[in-house]
C-alpha cells in the first residue's frame, strides 16, 4: 500500500516514519507539512492511504477531504480527541491519538489493508462479470441495410411475431429475427431474457420491480417462465459486487 503523512509538526512525522518502516506491504511515498502541497500532489500519484493531522494550519485535516474528488483512505492523527466523532462522519479508517503506539497504529493499518483488498475484489469480481464490451459490435440486417451496433448501447430488444425492434441509446431498428436467435448473438453475461418477448440488458436495468423491470422510464413485463432466474441472477450480481440494484421496489 502507498501512503502519505500529512502533519504540520516535524516530531509527529518522525514517529510514524519509524514506526511504518517496521510494516513491510507500505510504501511511504512522500510526507507532508503544508496540507495544501497534499493537495497538489495527491490527484497525480496512486495512494492508498493518508495519515493525516487534523489540527494543522491554512487547512484542518477534517477540512482536506473535501478539496479531493476521490480522496484514499485517511487515518487521523491528533493530539485531541474531540474530533473524533467527525471524523467517523467522513468515514475515516480509523482516528489515532498522539502519543502514536506502534500496536495501535498497526490496528489501524490493518483495518486499511482489508477495506483495500475488498475494494480490490470487488472490481476484480465487477471486472469478470461484465467484460468490456465497448468496442465490440454486432451487424443487425434490416431490409436491405446492414446496421452495426454496439453491443453496449442496446437497451433491450423486442419481439413481435417473425421481427425484433433493437431499442438503442440512438434509436429504435426493426429487423427479421427470432427473438431466441437474436438470443445466440448477444453475450451471455451482459443480457439476459426476462419474457417470452423481451431481452433486456443488465446494465441499463434501472429498477426492478416485483413483476417488471424500468429501463428508460419503460416497464417491462417479467414473465413467471423467467421471474426465478432473473431473480436469482440480480441476487448473484449484488453478493459479488457488493451493491444492490439502482432502486428497489
Amino acid at each position: 500500500m502507498n501512503c502519505v503523512i500529512i502533519d504540520d509538526e516535524p516530531a509527529a512525522i518522525d514517529v510514524l516514519k519509524f514506526h511504518l518502516s517496521s510494516i513491510p506491504f507500505l510504501v511511504l511515498k512522500e510526507t507532508f507539512r503544508d496540507p495544501l502541497d497534499a493537495l497538489e500532489y495527491l490527484p497525480q500519484h496512486t495512494i492508498d492511504l493518508i495519515f493525516l493531522d487534523i489540527n494543522m494550519p491554512k487547512l484542518s485535516g477534517i477540512s482536506f477531504p473535501k478539496f479531493l474528488q476521490n480522496p484514499p483512505l485517511i487515518i487521523f492523527t491528533t493530539a485531541y480527541s474531540e474530533y473524533a466523532l467527525e471524523s467517523y462522519e467522513l468515514k475515516a479508517v480509523d482516528y489515532l491519538l498522539k502519543p502514536i503506539e506502534f500496536d495501535r497504529m498497526l490496528q489501524a493499518v490493518m483495518k486499511a489493508k482489508q477495506i483495500l483488498e475488498k475494494n480490490r475484489t470487488i472490481t476484480t469480481s465487477s471486472s469478470e462479470m461484465f467484460p468490456d464490451i465497448s468496442e465490440q459490435t454486432i451487424f443487425i440486417k434490416s431490409g436491405s441495410e446492414f446496421h452495426q451496433l454496439f453491443i453496449q448501447n442496446i437497451k433491450y430488444v423486442e419481439s413481435e411475431g417473425n421481427y425484433v425492434t433493437f431499442h438503442t441509446d440512438k434509436r429504435p431498428i426493426l429487423a427479421r429475427y427470432k427473438i431466441s436467435e437474436v438470443l445466440e448473438l448477444l453475450p451471455k453475461e451482459y443480457f439476459t431474457r426476462i419474457h417470452r418477448s423481451y431481452i433486456i440488458a443488465i446494465k441499463h436495468i434501472e429498477t426492478v420491480k416485483k413483476h417488471a423491470v424500468v429501463i428508460d422510464a419503460k416497464e417491462i413485463p417479467i414473465s413467471s417462465n423467467y421471474k426465478e432466474g432473473f431473480i436469482a441472477l440480480i441476487d448473484d450480481i449484488g453478493k459479488n459486487r457488493d451493491i444492490k440494484p439502482k432502486n428497489e421496489s
